[in-house]
């Protein structure tokens, strides 16, 4: 017992230095080599003013009134991200705020930590949220197998660690644009904090668990308009497991949309403009399916580390007649569609969301977690 408990300390502790430290050595590895009168923490600093100067003195957020398709097709999509920007923007002003007005230390070093901690510390809540669902799923299964069949104690720490930072090194480390998509990030932190939320509401029927995932799904489509598919889990979790249709689960995708609607309502006649939310033409310096004729093998290249990859586990730790597995397989099926049609294919760091599913659909393939509402027992 006192092995377990300090491997699991020891673990954790690990996994919070990794998260923290992870943006640094991203900088580093990636934006070290160019020039060498500008090492990669100024590098960095330079690059958070002009973010934020993106963010609040340009066409990003201001002239809504009118939608021009200059530079890179698709960034016109941040205009309906507005919201989630601007409540971004507040740590990065505070970031580079007390970076340059601290005597202790260079500035350019001070924001670059101080930003990678505000990231990594969101990774680390999304690897903690998975640990919980991880114990929760435990603790249900548990109290649906026969006493003689529940000896057996598992400890999803050591599989999480693992999984998780393969997933978050490979997401950083193969392509150089990895952990720049704040995005994916703050989606991802909502999408398993929510499912977290479900699952615990689920077992513990608790009602606060199903007001906090709520709110969760009416911010979420203000970072990203995938944010919409969080509000659909409890409808879908509901009518897979239990064979019944919330009235609660129809209701959560509706009301989720209205606050998105509200902050976009000026721009909704532009989405259909090619470029915009999506665009039928190719990119310049971009990986899309139109460059299947003209770089066959680049093409192959992307789609294999972008997709194919991870469908790996999806087949290694498929189980028949796993409802609970079902439903994951069902949300990541869904985001890599998204994926194919509305993002280019080597933006590797977009394939965090779904990664995050794989690591639970994977657990509940290798432990064979399965329950259903004949054998569902409250706590």
């Amino acid at each position: 017992m006192i092995y377990r408990k300090l491997t699991n300390i020891f673990l954790v502790l690990m996994m919070l230095f990794i998260c923290l430290n992870l943006t640094r050595e991203h900088w580093q590895n990636f934006f070290n080599y160019e020039n060498l009168k500008e090492n990669f923490y100024i590098k960095f600093h330079k690059n958070l003013e002009r973010e934020i100067i993106r963010i609040n003195d340009t066409d990003i957020l201001n002239k809504r009134e009118f939608i021009d398709i200059r530079g890179s097709e698709l960034e016109q999509r941040e205009k309906s991200r507005w919201v989630f920007l601007k409540v971004l923007v507040i740590p990065m002003e505070k970031i580079k705020y007390y970076s340059e007005n601290q005597n202790f230390y260079p500035k350019e070093k001070v924001s670059l930590y101080l930003y990678s901690f505000f990231i990594g510390t969101v990774l680390f809540i999304i690897f903690y949220a998975l640990y919980i669902i991880l114990i929760t799923l435990n603790l249900i299964n548990q109290n649906n197998l026969e006493p003689k069949n529940n000896n057996e104690k598992k400890n999803p720490l050591i599989f999480l660690s693992f999984a998780y930072f393969i997933v978050i090194t490979f997401i950083n480390l193969s392509h150089f644009r990895g952990g720049e998509d704040n995005f994916s990030i703050f989606e991802t932190l909502f999408l398993i904090t929510g499912i977290c939320l479900v699952i615990n509401y689920d077992f513990y029927k608790k009602g606060y668990f199903i007001y906090l995932y709520i709110l969760l799904c009416l911010c979420s489509p203000l970072i990203r308009e995938s944010g919409i598919f969080l509000s659909g889990f409890y409808l879908i979790y509901q009518f897979i497991l239990y064979r019944k249709i919330s009235k609660l689960g129809l209701v959560i995708p509706i009301i989720s949309i209205f606050p998105y609607c509200l902050a976009n309502y000026d721009i909704f006649k532009y989405y259909l403009n090619d470029g915009f939310i999506l665009t039928t033409r190719s990119i310049e310096a971009q990986t899309t399916w139109h460059d299947l004729r003209g770089n066959f093998i680049g093409t192959m290249h992307a789609i294999f580390y972008n997709f194919v990859i991870f469908f790996i586990p999806l087949i290694i730790f498929f189980r028949k007649k796993n409802n609970l597995q079902n439903i994951f397989l069902l949300f990541i099926i869904l985001y890599f569609l998204l994926l194919a049609a509305a993002s280019v294919l080597d933006h590797v760091s977009t394939r965090f969301m779904p990664a995050c599913l794989i690591i639970i659909y994977s657990y509940i393939g290798i432990n064979n977690i399965n329950f259903n509402n004949n054998n569902f027992k409250k706590k």
